[in-house]
């Protein structure tokens, strides 16, 4: 039984070193194939495709229309000189063509608003992708350390594992040549089969993790995935004062906030073109010729260039237009306060943040301490344990103060590279970090 999980764990180690990615491999294989980025980027695309002159109303119209009929009708007709005329199935044929160019030459303003907005929408598109492309990136980002954290609590538990097993083959000799106690060969294989129970766990985690990351990747689900980093690479932060400058400059949740506020002033803009009077320009040529046979005339033929303006204005609808001046200023105002809010909401962040990395990266050097001197205690146990001078309880004892000692480590190094990741998302800054 001992020799098969350390087997099982010496494959495990081996194939964690097969075909590992960096962390700029998992962020390109998201961007190329993560559904909600390229769904994404075709919405980026409609928004830049509608944002042109004639999408917002600049542009004159051109159409060309015709129709034609042809009957036959029976037809009684009485003047008021008393006479009359008749036709039984009398035919009648018509036809008629135009081609008419209509130009809104006023329209309140609308059209300008509707353009401004459009730019506005396009710029939004932009946004939201790069805001989506941000969030993956950090996401990719800490699961990827992530996955560096577990597999160093996997490597910590093998090894305890094996300490484990060792301690359990000097408890068995003993046991054999009747210099040992049977509980203690017995406590020895209940602290052995623990460990090991902890190392199966741990390597289901991993497998759990590794089907999320593949999800987020759009790779196969059972796809394996490994990484080439061992330790966590901890960037040096720019002052708190720098951190929070380049929020305002580079945040995409802020800049969000901002083009909505725009485009919710462009929409009052628009509703407020209602107050005032359209005209339109129009020319074209027109054709219509008739024929009756049964008639005042029997031919009719007119053509010839149409042109003229027309002008309306809407005096009065029930009062929609001021119910929807109202509703577009209380939309504006909540656009600007929402800005706020989430401008206050990030400088908040920034703070708690910069604050907990400081107080992680001050504990990081206590933890490092801590296990350097847990190890030389280690150390001087196992030497008394080969020589038969301590128990195994104490010794056990003297081997989970060790392994709680590396664990709180790598916890409080996993926890100080979590914080750098949400401060860099914040700032805007994970692509231009994690993909150069």
């Amino acid at each position: 039984m001992t020799r098969g999980v350390v087997a099982a764990g010496v494959i495990c180690a081996f194939s964690l070193n097969a075909s590992a990615q960096t962390l700029k491999e998992f962020i390109s294989t998201a961007l190329e194939k993560n559904y909600q980025i390229r769904i994404l980027r075709n919405e980026e695309q409609i928004a830049s495709n509608s944002n042109t002159l004639g999408n917002a109303g600049f542009l004159p119209s051109l159409g060309i229309d015709g129709t034609g009929s042809y009957s036959l009708n029976n037809i009684r007709q009485g003047y008021s000189d008393g006479s009359s005329r008749t036709g039984n199935n009398a035919s009648n044929f018509s036809a008629s063509a135009q081609a008419l160019v209509d130009w809104t030459l006023f329209d309140g303003f609308y059209v300008r608003a509707k353009r401004k907005q459009l730019g506005v929408l396009e710029q939004m598109g932009r946004t939201n992708a790069k805001f989506y492309i941000e969030q993956t990136v950090a996401d990719i980002a800490t699961s990827y350390n992530q996955l560096i954290y577990e597999q160093q609590l996997l490597s910590n538990y093998q090894k305890s594992m094996q300490i484990s097993a060792y301690r359990l083959s000097i408890e068995k000799k003993r046991k054999e040549v009747g210099s040992g106690k049977g509980i203690d060969y017995a406590q020895a294989l209940v602290d052995y089969q623990t460990d090991s129970m902890r190392y199966l766990a741990q390597q289901n985690a991993i497998q759990t993790l590794k089907i999320e990351l593949n999800r987020i990747l759009n790779n196969g689900l059972e796809d394996e995935l490994n990484v080439t980093d061992e330790e966590f690479k901890i960037y040096p932060l720019a002052e708190k004062d720098s951190l929070l400058a380049s929020i305002k400059a580079s945040n995409q949740q802020l800049e969000q906030q901002r083009l909505a506020e725009l485009i919710a002033e462009s929409d009052l803009r628009m509703a407020k073109a209602d107050r005032y009077p359209t005209i339109n320009l129009f020319a074209g040529y027109k054709f219509t010729d008739t024929y009756s046979a049964v008639g005042f005339f029997k031919t009719n033929l007119n053509y010839g260039p149409t042109m003229g303006a027309s002008i309306s204005f809407n005096l009065y609808n029930g009062g929609k237009t001021n119910v929807a001046i109202k509703n577009s200023r209380a939309y504006a105002e909540n656009a600007t306060l929402s800005k706020e809010q989430v401008n206050h909401n990030l400088d908040a962040d920034v703070l708690k943040f910069y604050g907990q990395y400081v107080s992680v990266l001050e504990r990081v050097q206590l933890a490092k301490s801590n296990v350097a001197e847990s190890r030389k205690v280690y150390d001087i146990a196992e030497q008394q344990l080969r020589q038969g001078t301590i128990n195994g309880y104490d010794f056990r004892l003297t081997q989970l103060t060790l392994l709680e000692s590396q664990l709180s480590l790598m916890q409080l190094q996993y926890t100080l590279k979590t914080i750098e990741i949400n401060l860099i998302r914040v700032a805007g800054k994970a692509v231009e970090m994690y993909l150069q």
